[in-house]
C-alpha cells in the first residue's frame, strides 16, 4: 500500500511559521515599510560584518519570564554580524505560506575543509522557487552564494520547483558536498499527480566549485533531512511525501535502497543520527498524526530505529525517547550531538526540549533535563565543544526565541548548568532596528572558539516580534575564559 506522508510535513511548516505574523498580516508592502523605518544604519544591502561587543549581551533582559536557571557570562563575546545578501529579487512577489514567498534557511550549517561555513537560505516558493548555498569565509568575514538550484536544475517559470535545501550540507575532506532539495509550499494531490514530479540529487565541491544534477532518484519524492558518511560514501535521505528513505552509494554512484523502510518504519523526518564510528545510521520511529495539536500528534513509543548498510538491515530498537520529564509528554528525536561522548553517548533534544543520552551499542536511553524555560524548547541543532565538556545550542527554532532574549547556551555536561554566553535580540534591536528570530543551523570552529549561526528574522521593533523573511548571519567569539575545558 502506497503511504502518503505529505500532510504530515504541514506539521513543521506551520511549527516554523508560528511567529510569522503578530497582529498584522504580513506582505511584501509591509515588509518593505518596515525596512525603511526601522533599518537604523542602513544595513540592508551592505555585505560588511559589523563587529560589536557589549555588556548588554551578558545582561537578563528586563521583565524575562523564564525560569532563571542559569548563570550568565562574565565577559561578553565580540560578535560579527551581517544581513544576507545577494538573492533576488530583494522583495519576493508574495509572502504567504501556502503560496510560497519568503527569504528563510532550515537546515544546518556545515564547517568545510576549506575552514569556511556553509548553509542555505530558501525563497519558499513552488513556481519560481529556488535556493541557494551561503558559504561565510571568517578570515576575510566575506560572504558569498556558491549555489543556485534554479540555475542548476533549469527550472521555467511553469515548473514547480524546490524552495529550499533543507538537509545537512555534509562536506568530506576532498570538498564533495552531497545533497537533496525540497518543497516549499507543500504539493497538494492534485499536484503530486500532475506538476510536481520530485526533487533532486546533486553533488557541489568547496574547492572546485563545480555543481553536479544527478537527477530525480525518486520520483513524486521530496527531502527535508540527508546526512553524508564521507567515510564509506554512504547518502541517505528520508522523504515526506511517501516517507521513502533514499540509500546511495556515492563512489559507486548507484542507489542500494530507495523506498519505504522495513518493518513498517515511520523513519522521523526531521532525524538521521550517523553513527562515524560503526556506519550505522539512527533516528526513532515517529509516526505524527495531523491534524492532532502539537505534540499531541506523536503516537507510539518512539522506539530507535537503525540501518546497517549490509543487507540494507532497517531494526526497531528497545531504546525509545524518555518522558519529557517535565510535561511527561512522549515526542521524536529532533536534535542531536554529531558524535558521542566518552561514554559512548550521543546527546540527544526531543521535540519538546527535553535533554536526554543516547547509548546505541548498549540499546538505552538516560533522560537528563530539558533545554531551556520550564519545560523545555523546541531546538534544531546542538554541538559539541572539541573536549565534549560543553554542548552549545539556541534554544527557540521556532522563531520565538526573540521573547526570551535569544540565548546563546553553553551546558556543561558534568555539571549540568547551563551558561548564557550572550543574549543577543535586545542589543541588535535598539542599535540595528534588526529583530533576530530562531535558528535551525549552528557550528562551531575547529578549536571551539566561536559559534556561527544565521537566523530567521526582520527589522522591527521587540513589540512587533521576530519572523521570516530577512535572514542575518553571526558570529560569536567567545572569551577565552568562559570555554575552559
Amino acid at each position: 500500500m502506497k503511504r502518503i506522508h505529505v500532510f504530515s510535513t504541514a506539521f513543521f511548516a506551520l511549527l516554523s511559521f508560528s511567529a510569522l505574523c503578530l497582529a498584522e498580516n504580513w506582505t511584501p508592502e509591509l515588509q518593505r515599510e518596515y525596512e525603511m523605518k526601522y533599518d537604523n544604519l542602513k544595513i540592508l544591502q551592505s555585505a560588511e560584518m559589523k563587529t560589536d561587543t557589549s555588556d548588554e549581551f551578558i545582561t537578563i533582559p528586563e521583565g524575562y519570564k523564564e525560569v532563571k536557571d542559569f548563570d550568565v557570562a562574565k565577559t561578553a563575546p565580540s560578535i560579527d554580524f551581517a544581513v544576507i545578501q545577494g538573492m533576488t529579487p530583494l522583495y519576493l512577489p508574495t509572502f504567504d505560506l501556502v503560496k510560497g514567498g519568503l527569504y528563510g534557511g532550515w537546515g544546518d550549517v556545515t564547517r568545510g575543509p576549506d575552514k569556511c561555513f556553509y548553509f542555505s537560505i530558501g525563497n519558499h516558493m513552488s513556481y519560481g522557487g529556488t535556493a541557494y548555498i551561503i558559504k561565510y569565509d571568517p578570515a576575510k568575514k566575506k560572504q558569498s552564494i556558491v549555489l543556485d538550484l534554479k540555475k542548476i536544475v533549469g527550472w521555467k517559470p511553469a515548473d514547480f520547483a524546490d524552495g529550499k535545501l533543507h538537509g545537512s550540507l555534509d562536506i568530506g575532506p576532498d570538498g564533495d558536498m552531497w545533497m537533496l532539495s525540497y518543497y516549499g509550499p507543500i504539493p497538494t494531490k492534485e499536484d503530486l499527480s500532475t506538476v510536481y514530479k520530485g526533487s533532486y540529487l546533486l553533488k557541489y565541491n568547496v574547492f572546485t566549485q563545480k555543481t553536479e544534477n544527478l537527477g530525480i532518484p525518486l520520483e513524486g519524492e521530496s527531502w527535508p533531512y540527508h546526512v553524508y558518511d564521507s567515510k564509506r560514501g554512504l547518502f541517505f535521505g528520508i522523504g515526506s511525501v511517501n516517507g521513502d528513505v533514499l540509500v546511495y552509494d556515492t563512489k559507486a554512484r548507484k542507489m542500494l535502497y530507495g523506498g519505504f523502510p522495513s518493518n513498517d518504519i515511520h523513519w522521523c523526518e526531521r532525524c538521521i543520527m550517523l553513527d562515524r564510528d560503526t556506519g550505522k545510521i539512527y533516528s526513532t520511529n515517529s509516526k505524527m498524526y495531523p491534524p492532532d495539536p502539537w505534540p499531541n500528534m506523536f503516537k507510539g513509543d518512539q522506539n530507535f530505529v537503525c540501518y546497517e548498510r549490509r543487507n540494507n538491515r532497517f531494526t526497531v530498537m528497545n531504546a525509545k525517547v524518555p518522558p519529557n520529564p517535565v510535561t511527561g509528554m512522549v515526542t521524536g528525536c529532533r536534535a542531536h550531538t554529531e558524535e558521542k561522548d566518552a561514554q559512548g553517548a550521543f546527546w540527544c533534544f526531543d521535540f519538546s526540549g527535553g535533554i536526554f543520552k543516547f547509548y546505541p551499542e548498549e540499546d538505552r536511553t538516560e533522560s537528563v533535563g530539558v533545554n531551556w524555560g520550564k519545560e523545555g524548547k523546541y531546538t534544531a541543532n546542538m554541538n559539541f565543544s572539541p573536549k565534549k565538556r560543553y554542548i552549545y545550542y539556541l534554544p527557540g527554532a521556532d522563531n520565538a526565541a526573540f521573547t526570551y532574549g535569544n540565548p546563546i547556551v553553553q551546558y556543561d555536561t558534568q555539571t549540568g548548568k547551563k551558561k548564557v554566553i550572550a543574549f543577543i535580540n535586545n542589543f541588535y534591536v535598539k542599535k540595528y532596528g534588526y529583530n533576530p528570530g530562531g535558528t535551525y543551523g549552528i557550528e562551531l570552529d575547529e578549536k571551539g572558539e566561536s559559534i556561527f549561526f544565521y537566523t530567521n528574522g526582520r527589522f522591527a521593533t521587540k513589540e512587533i516580534g521576530a519572523a521570516y523573511g530577512r535572514p542575518a548571519i553571526f558570529h560569536v567569539h567567545i572569551p577565552a575564559s568562559e570555554r575552559v575545558e
